[in-house]
């Protein structure tokens, strides 16, 4: 899994401007300040998710994430920016957000539902995220869920009021900054993030909306996104269904392949073409994942065995240490 440098940038900046040491940060997670300003460049998992576990220890804000989105702009999302201040309506401009989140990270996903004159936007962080750190999939979806309020002021010039905002964790002690920041109902310990919205308040025209622009921008990122797609390779293609689909889970390679529509003889010969094997490819996978959760939960030798699928914590040993 993968985050572009823009929203690590904005973190990490929003962070130093609260407080925290931006060089030393930028140091614990191996990334030079010239970096940051690469916008083609991305970081992998682990980077993206520590940048948020420093900023909030760094700054002391447990709501980092809440104050971060206040201030999020269009252009944390790159191209995707670009095409949301060129659509007719809020509705619009969301939209594409949940048809072109690939380009800036797999580590999120966003959809949209609408019905009896309601729109459900939802924010859905990756679920191994949440199994390997929660404190950061959380700070990630209410920046994600509060700058959208201020994206859409931006590009309408209306503060768009949702009629509620539902959360998958645990309410905080106080929510005082919840009522500020979001104005509507809030639930906590929800089956979803989401912000609900009265449609008609999503048709609000989108200041700076151009058709032709709108046009461009929409056929840039399409042929970026196929261009991207064409670059992954099946390794990798199957590393993030293992990690976003099954949190982890090693499927059987005949599972593997059938998920994939292929046969078992086509999917090794491919992963074979790619230097690897599935058993390779699964086990390195499965290492990865163990010395992540042991570093990042508190969880026993034992939880994390049966949570990867080994049959005994020696075996998780014995695969760490090979």
């Amino acid at each position: 899994m993968y985050a572009h440098m823009p929203i690590i940038r904005d973190i990490l900046y929003g962070a130093a401007s609260r407080g925290a040491n931006l060089t030393g940060m930028c140091k614990a997670l191996g990334i030079s300040i010239e970096e940051l300003n690469d916008s083609e460049k991305s970081v992998d998992f682990e980077t993206a998710y520590q940048a948020w576990e420093l900023s909030v220890k760094g700054t002391h804000d447990p709501l980092l994430g809440l104050h971060l989105g206040e201030t999020a702009t269009p252009s944390i999302l790159g191209l995707i920016g670009h095409l949301m201040q060129s659509s007719p309506d809020l509705l619009t401009a969301y939209q594409q957000v949940c048809k072109h989140t690939a380009l800036a990270t797999d580590m999120f996903r966003y959809s949209i539902e609408s019905f009896k004159g309601q729109t459900i936007l939802q924010y859905e962080p990756a679920r191994l995220w949440v199994k390997v750190s929660k404190v950061s999939a959380r700070q990630a979806v209410e920046q994600a869920m509060a700058g959208t309020l201020n994206v859409f002021y931006l590009l309408s010039g209306k503060h768009v009021k949702p009629v509620q905002a539902e959360f998958v964790f645990y309410k905080q002690t106080t929510v005082t900054e919840y009522d500020r920041i979001f104005n509507s109902a809030l639930k906590f310990n929800s089956k979803q993030n989401a912000l609900i919205f009265n449609t008609a308040d999503l048709k609000a025209k989108v200041i700076s909306y151009d058709k032709s622009l709108f046009a461009l921008f929409d056929k840039i990122v399409r042929e970026k996104l196929d261009s991207l797609s064409r670059k992954v390779s099946l390794s990798d293609q199957v590393r993030r269904i293992l990690t976003q689909e099954f949190k982890g889970q090693i499927l059987s390679a005949s599972i593997m392949a059938a998920y994939l529509n292929m046969s078992v003889r086509t999917f090794q010969r491919k992963l074979h073409e790619d230097g690897t094997t599935y058993r390779e490819l699964s086990t390195n996978l499965r290492r990865e994942l163990a010395l992540m959760l042991l570093k990042n939960q508190k969880s026993s030798m034992q939880d994390v065995a049966r949570m990867l699928g080994y049959s005994e914590a020696s075996a998780l040993r014995k695969a760490i240490k090979t």
